[in-house]
């Protein structure tokens, strides 16, 4: 079966940055492109939520290609909500898959700090379902909801969270392009403003400008893709602690790769609220049901622990431009495998919406 490789993969700097869709995407890409021969470029694959409402830019792949100097090119653009960015790598991957192409360019940009707060949560919100919008349901408002029902179901309480946030802000201190580097205390943890009941200000991810980048290909390199999974779940939330559209994903991610949840090394996780990461750790198979938030506390999933998570920091450290976070997850895992060098396995999981449009991708680390 042809495989598909992953080189020059870029971040930029997560953050409230002085830029556009446009000049950010070209910053990022041309660090990609200037280690790979932009000839054999023949996708470019372009992902952002809404460029249209955030910075009223419109045609963004096209303008993105020409100013990098790509020509002839099969140019798209993907928006899958909070998942915009995996599933640009996915259509991006199945290309070459197809036979059809060969070397392609993936592109991830949001710009959100441009519009004001009230703003981007109507936005935000938008992807929730007519009925829920109805209510007065927020985004967050939708992840207190599974949050509570987590802690109920499995005896935890709510100052059982400090660990989680904790461990992520202290990955978030080590990664240089994070938007949130703060040292958090459990005395600054505990008088955090509220948002949603329990999920505080340090519980929910920022709104951040950054972009990734990185080009797919049939040219060998370290890290190849072994399995692509993908799911949908349903808008009616029941509030169940877990996601269905996840569980599928995972299965046919899994599948693919041809492995077992339990020979997964690392993975990066959509902690849009932080709990998140706890439903999706569970949901994936890389703990059992109730377990996820004890194996923080033990420091399981910590950088150093038996099986890290966010290691990055996550959505919630690292800084969440929404569109391209799924794409940014998959770089960060490239960064790691290339550092530590006792790694094979890696997963990256992204989801859209309140967990409607799911996507699981599984790396192989092959070494130098």
């Amino acid at each position: 079966m042809k495989k598909v490789f992953l080189h020059a993969p870029n971040l930029s700097q997560f953050g409230k940055l002085d830029e556009t869709h446009i000049s950010l995407s070209q910053k990022t890409a041309r660090v990609s492109l200037s280690s790979f021969d932009l000839k054999k470029i023949d996708f470019l694959i372009y992902a952002s939520f809404s460029p249209d409402a955030f910075t009223k830019e419109f045609h963004v792949s096209a303008k993105l290609a020409e100013a990098l100097g790509i020509r002839n090119a099969f140019v798209f653009r993907a928006e899958t909500a909070s998942s915009a960015g995996a599933s640009a790598f996915q259509i991006g991957v199945n290309l070459i898959l197809s036979g059809r192409f060969k070397h392609g360019l993936v592109v991830a940009t949001e710009i959100m700090s441009q519009l004001d707060r009230s703003a981007s949560n109507i936005l935000l919100g938008s992807v929730l379902s007519d009925h829920q919008r109805s209510l007065g349901m927020s985004m967050a408002q939708g992840g207190a909801m599974i949050t509570n029902r987590y802690l109920h179901e499995f005896g935890y309480s709510v100052s059982d969270l400090y660990a989680l946030s904790k461990k992520l802000h202290d990955n978030g201190l080590q990664n240089p392009i994070a938007h949130i580097r703060k040292n958090l205390t459990p005395e600054i943890y505990q008088s955090q403003p509220m948002i949603a009941e329990p999920l505080g200000l340090y519980d929910i991810s920022p709104l951040s400008d950054g972009s990734a980048s990185l080009i797919l290909s049939v040219d060998p390199s370290p890290v190849s893709v072994e399995g692509l999974g993908y799911g949908l779940g349903s808008f009616s939330s029941s509030g169940e602690p877990s996601f269905p559209a996840s569980i599928s994903s995972a299965k046919m991610a899994y599948s693919d790769a041809k492995i077992e949840a339990n020979q997964i090394q690392i993975s990066e996780l959509h902690d849009a609220f932080t709990p998140f990461e706890l439903v999706l750790a569970e949901d994936l198979g890389l703990c059992k049901r109730g377990e996820a938030l004890s194996r923080v506390v033990a420091g399981l999933t910590h950088p150093k622990g038996s099986a890290p998570i966010n290691a990055s920091g996550g959505l919630k450290s690292r800084g969440h431009p929404v569109g391209a976070s799924g794409l940014a997850q998959i770089v960060e895992l490239y960064k790691i495998f290339r550092s530590r060098k006792d790694l094979e396995w890696g997963l990256a999981h992204s989801i859209g919406g309140l967990a409607t449009n799911n996507f699981t991708t599984v790396l192989k680390y092959h070494g130098e």
